[in-house]
């Protein structure tokens, strides 16, 4: 059993400062990183799926860095549209957290029963998506090398959310991430962020686990195209758990109160014994 964490979209800014003038980005990775450090079983690795700093910069990126740090399980980083990759290699190049490089910025992790495929979806100077012939070639190697069940994390969404503001890049910058997984069944999901919205959705028959923010949501319209309306809440780190060789995803902190909230202490029974209730003659 592999556990990997996901948050993203943490949009870290210089110390002491808030964006937008209101949200504790610093302040809500301060606590993204309590609740995982604070999971039992702790998690094998952590993902944090773009959009790191609000801008990308020497003292955006050490502010990063030093929220970060805290964490026991490893982490690797993967850049958004507020990134910039070269910047993140010149800063993380010389540690285990971003081990892309130029041209593509992209990377394999083969440490875990599932393999990783770090994907870079950034397009200079622009929220909207990339991804060429370069980082195409370089996928479609990365998939010919090995048959081991396969995570893709990007930050984009490559798929069509019916939000019309994350859907304005249209589809065909994906299509060609899309005609190469179809000929690689390996490959069992797709994680992303970028939309500071939970949404499930999928490419082709691979499921795609699109995470909310840690900075902030966005209470986007669905259906109707309309402004998306602020919510200054984070949300908890997504588990993606691999068990029996599939993808179990969701919500699964363990904060540090739940201890003496367990039910087995409320209820004043041994664990095993309430167990036992709960078959009832199940068990028999």
């Amino acid at each position: 059993m592999t556990l990997l964490v996901q948050i993203t979209d943490t949009h870290i800014l210089e110390r002491g400062k808030l964006l937008y003038g209101s949200v504790d980005t610093a302040e809500h990775l301060r606590e993204s990183v309590a609740e995982i450090n604070s999971m039992v079983p702790q998690p094998d690795l952590v993902m944090i799926t773009g959009d790191l700093v609000e801008k990308p910069g020497a003292s955006t990126y050490s502010h990063f860095d030093e929220l970060i740090a805290p964490l026991k399980a490893p982490v690797y980083l993967i850049p958004g549209n507020h990134d910039d990759p070269a910047i993140m290699e010149e800063h993380f190049g010389d540690t285990p957290l971003f081990p892309g490089n130029y041209p593509c910025y992209q990377y394999a992790i083969d440490d875990f029963e599932f393999r990783i495929l770090a994907l870079n979806s950034h397009l200079d100077d622009s929220e909207l998506p990339a991804y060429g012939e370069q980082r195409l070639q370089w996928l479609e190697e990365a998939l010919e090398e090995s048959d081991k069940p396969t995570l893709i994390a990007i930050h984009h969404p490559p798929m069509k959310t019916g939000i019309y503001f994350i859907d304005m890049a249209g589809q065909e910058w994906f299509q060609g991430i899309a005609e190469i997984l179809a000929r690689h069944p390996q490959v069992k999901l797709v994680i992303c962020g970028h939309s500071h919205v939970e949404m499930i959705g999928g490419i082709g028959n691979i499921t795609i686990y699109m995470a909310g923010s840690t900075a902030h949501q966005l209470i986007a319209g669905r259906v109707i195209d309309r402004a998306p309306a602020f919510d200054p809440r984070r949300v908890a780190p997504v588990l993606h758990q691999w068990l029996d060789g599939s993808f179990l995803s969701g919500d699964n902190p363990w904060p540090a109160w739940v201890e003496e909230e367990r039910i087995d202490k409320s209820a004043g029974l041994d664990w095993e014994i309430l167990k036992d209730h709960m078959r009832g003659s199940a068990k028999r």
